[in-house]
């Protein structure tokens, strides 16, 4: 006899719910944690073996589940759909952030321009640069998007000098948590 709802029993305390965890989000959000030691371990044995296999053209955020993946990759890979929602890419010199497909403006609801690309020839964040200041070209920007993404991008520090950090949105520092991997997966589910 079900008295009350799945859903309900899995709903945080402070939603009147009973704060059970879901155990197959649960298990996507510790998937999703192997896929960020992936992708800020790069150097690992493990890393290196996975990329030599799977991922050998690009990073790990952008491989895909071939037809004779195993079992751990294609698990693994569903908790790199979860990183894929959580996921930030802080501006360093720009060079390795595509414009048009990565996440990397610091909003809610949306991390990618709204802006449609068009004809744009533009391709990476750091074509948006100054080489010469090392801060953004705001004539470039503003000619080239919406004016809700150019407050957007014009407000997004720059670190010239810097490579491009990975981050997670969900948290303050950009660090991954298992307990925000949780949330932001619970949310997509709902």
């Amino acid at each position: 006899m079900h008295w009350i709802n799945w859903n309900k029993l899995t709903d945080p305390k402070a939603d009147g719910g009973l704060g059970f965890r879901d155990i197959h989000v649960f298990n996507l959000a510790m998937l999703a944690k192997q896929g960020w030691r992936l992708l800020q371990n790069p150097d690992s044995l493990c890393a290196r073996v996975l990329k030599a296999k799977y991922f050998p053209h690009g990073g790990v955020l952008q491989a895909k589940a071939g037809p004779n993946a195993s079992y751990t990759w294609r698990s693994i890979m569903k908790g790199i759909d979860v990183l894929n929602r959580g996921i930030i890419w802080r501006v360093g010199n720009g060079s390795s952030i595509k414009i048009w497909s990565d996440p990397w403006l610091a909003r809610e609801f949306l991390r990618k321009p709204i802006t449609p690309r068009g004809s744009n020839i533009l391709s990476r964040v750091e074509e948006l640069i100054d080489p010469v200041t090392g801060k953004w070209d705001e004539e470039l920007v503003k000619q080239t998007f919406w004016p809700q993404d150019v407050d957007v991008i014009l407000s997004t520090p720059v670190h010239a000098d810097l490579e491009d950090v990975a981050a997670w949105h969900n948290d303050k520092r950009g660090i991954f948590s298992v307990k925000s991997a949780y949330k932001v997966q619970r949310e997509h589910e709902k």
